[in-house]
């Protein structure tokens, strides 16, 4: 019995689709256990009232952070009268250690506090 030339093709096709399958979904589940929280800061809370950043906002506590995995940080600010921008635009790497549940972010992140009106943290872990 011969086999057609195109049967082995057919077979390859079949086998990477499956295997393609079967990595997609393993990278779905890996997305779906990742955690999202979002910390919003009005000038009330970013500035004392002696007119001073607030430093309390560095620092995150995050019981269910994990050390061997890494978060993904990103702070967003909003001028009055203007749109959301995000630090990224500005600078390629945001500075933040974490440590037992606690997400300390480097204040020199925030450049330009003084002429914010609002800051979004968002992390992601």
């Amino acid at each position: 019995m011969r086999t057609h030339p195109l049967f082995f093709t057919l077979v390859i096709i079949i086998s990477v689709t499956i295997s393609f399958g079967q990595e997609h979904e393993k990278n779905i589940s890996e997305y779906l256990s990742l955690q999202k929280r979002v910390y919003s800061f009005t000038k009330l809370d970013f500035i004392t009232t002696e007119g001073e950043f607030n430093e309390s906002i560095c620092t995150l506590l995050i019981p269910d952070l994990k050390e061997d995995s890494p978060p993904f940080v990103a702070i967003y600010y909003k001028r009055d009268n203007s749109q959301w921008f995000t630090e990224s635009l500005y600078r390629k790497r945001l500075r933040f250690n974490f440590k037992d549940g606690i997400l300390k972010i480097d204040q020199s992140n925030f450049w330009d506090w003084f002429e914010i009106a609002e800051i979004k943290i968002v992390v992601i872990y």
